[in-house]
């Protein structure tokens, strides 16, 4: 449709109706709603880590005890530099890799780079508790390929369980996002640079090190912060690697804590959660203000090309070999090791594979109704959630872009910052949220809804990041035809921008389902029988020494996530055909 269309269309008696309802009232509302949603875990968190007993104990007064205490504490002095030693070389490993993949794919002549790239975001579609059981599996200290190379093969073998051993997952799980940055950068530059040194007689080594690689160092700078800030959440590798070699970090050590208390929410829960999200926070402020001057760098016009790609020469094939090998070693093989370990008894070198299958781990997932109310509960919470999440995002986004509503400039930073938030800390804020405020916070304490509410404003930001720039390159021309011809703003919204905004909302409502399925670091302190998500019963599962039904659990989120991948690329795709 047309401006010229849009203008010329009357508006029916029902849309004259509409278009007088003020559109001030609802925005506020949708402000509200995105400001309440965002900061109301945080202010109770707040409070109650300057309290010297828990808020549902009589006689607490304000304290930094809890802070003292923390302190003092060996144990978390330890985690906190673990933590550190893990964040930096996971962030070094996966900033090294990352930029050297996107130079490799963008920049050379690299055969089979056009399925090689793509194999390298595997680590963002897997859900991050089957990747992790699946390096278990093999990797180990008792893994398969572990006991293969070191007790039958009698070669030195890795140790996962250790700091360095640790901080290569981390930086397999997080390499996509300097990939990804590296690599929009790499297409967007002026390749006129490149192709000045090679015509002054520089090899591809010269050109690599005078022009490309200076090229990434806003985008090493910039995926490397938030690198960093992730890293300092984790909760799944040191739960799951770092226990048996005792080895917790900050997160890990606030779950041990607020499990193994004799009070189920000690003070000291609170206040390490307040200091990991000032650590995280304060991260994001150095990472705007290292990047507030980037934008002087860039061309105003759209940059050329490079000429032709760099030559490889005699290592073309090496270089494809050892990205291939990549991805085969760090996703591939864990993912047929997840598969193996959920159909045998026992994952032994000992014994052939075959001798020892079982469907019993899959039968204990349908017959166990934790296991499989699990199933269940993850998939009301994708479903309903990613749908409802959307929506208040897409809103708010058009909001934020195309309106004149005086609070309209916060709503990216609300919208962006619970993404920067550690899951943890919000499972945190939001135990003390909905015991403090009541009604509704015991029904939703209690209920499956209130996991649902935490994971929803903890991964809204991932819809912002698809709808925004979507809504961009929408012509503001549009929305105006529409007011010229009598549409209020509401009306714009659901007849103009909605419709012109489906692809993104179809893709952030994918995104958000798979997010949803997989995340569990908001719920682990909200997680309460009848309530299990897929997450946290494995969490609970693998305590119990039980790794085939875990390993059964992550195919299935995989599944589910593969399946919704599906679904998404075949909309995508009937709706090109439709167009051709």
């Amino acid at each position: 449709m047309t401006p010229h269309t849009l203008a010329a269309a009357p508006v029916a008696p029902r849309d004259r109706r509409r278009r007088h309802l003020p559109a001030g009232p609802g925005q506020y509302l949708v402000w509200a709603a995105v400001a309440v949603l965002t900061l109301a875990p945080l202010v109770p968190l707040v409070v109650t880590s300057l309290l010297s007993k828990p808020y549902y104990l009589p006689g607490g007064v304000f304290s930094v005890d809890a802070y003292r205490q923390l302190f003092a504490d060996p144990a978390f002095r330890q985690a906190a530099l673990n933590t550190g030693v893990f964040a930096l070389t996971a962030t070094a490993l996966a900033l090294l890799l990352g930029a050297t993949f996107a130079v490799l794919v963008t920049r050379t002549d690299l055969p089979g780079k056009r399925w090689l790239g793509p194999a390298l975001l595997a680590p963002l579609l897997i859900p991050p508790l089957g990747l992790i059981v699946g390096w278990e599996s093999l990797y180990g200290p008792a893994g398969y390929l572990t006991q293969l190379w070191h007790k039958n093969l009698h070669l030195p073998a890795w140790n996962l369980t250790s700091l360095p051993g640790m901080s290569v997952l981390g930086a397999v799980v997080t390499l996509p996002i300097a990939y990804l940055t590296c690599k929009a950068v790499l297409e967007s530059a002026d390749g006129t640079l490149e192709d000045a040194v090679r015509a002054s007689g520089g090899g591809t080594l010269r050109v690599l090190r005078t022009v490309t690689i200076p090229m990434l160092r806003t985008a090493l700078l910039d995926s490397g912060m938030l690198i960093l800030t992730l890293c300092l959440e984790v909760l799944g590798i040191p739960l799951f690697l770092g226990r048996p070699a005792n080895i917790s970090f900050i997160a890990s050590y606030l779950y041990d804590t607020w499990s193994n208390s004799t009070l189920p929410d000690p003070p000291i829960v609170s206040a390490g959660a307040i200091l990991l999200l000032l650590v995280a926070s304060t991260l994001l402020v150095i990472r705007g203000r290292l990047l507030r001057h980037a934008n002087r760098y860039t061309a105003g016009t759209r940059a050329t090309p490079p000429a032709r790609l760099l030559a490889l020469g005699h290592w073309r094939r090496p270089a494809a070999a050892g990205m291939a090998g990549f991805v085969a070693v760090t996703c591939v093989i864990p993912l047929l090791g997840l598969a193996l370990m959920s159909s045998v008894t026992d994952l032994t070198t000992l014994v052939a594979p075959w001798h020892l299958w079982t469907a019993s781990n899959w039968q204990q997932v349908w017959d166990d109704p934790t296991l499989h109310r699990a199933i269940t509960n993850s998939l009301i919470v994708a479903v309903v959630g990613s749908v409802a999440t959307v929506t208040l995002v897409t809103i708010a986004t058009v909001i934020a872009g195309r309106s004149t509503f005086r609070l309209r400039r916060t709503l990216p930073a609300l919208l962006v910052y619970p993404r920067a938030t550690p899951g943890i800390v919000f499972g945190v804020g939001f135990f003390w949220l909905f015991l403090i405020v009541n009604p509704p916070g015991a029904m939703l304490r209690n209920s499956l809804w209130g996991e649902l509410l935490a994971l929803c404003v903890r991964n809204m930001t991932l819809s912002y990041i698809i709808i925004a720039p979507a809504l961009a390159r929408i012509s503001p021309e549009l929305a105006k035809a529409a007011a010229s011809s009598g549409a209020g703003w509401w009306t714009t919204l659901r007849r103009v921008t909605v419709p012109l905004l489906r692809p993104a909302i179809l893709s952030a409502v994918v995104l958000m389902f798979v997010t949803l399925v997989s995340d569990y670091d908001p719920v682990v302190f909200l997680s309460k029988p009848g309530t299990e998500l897929l997450g946290t019963t494995m969490l609970q599962t693998w305590s119990k020494g039980l790794p085939g039904p875990v390993a059964a659990l992550a195919l299935i989120q995989i599944l589910l996530v593969a399946a919704a991948l599906a679904v998404g690329l075949g909309w995508t795709l009937r709706k090109k055909a439709r167009h051709a």
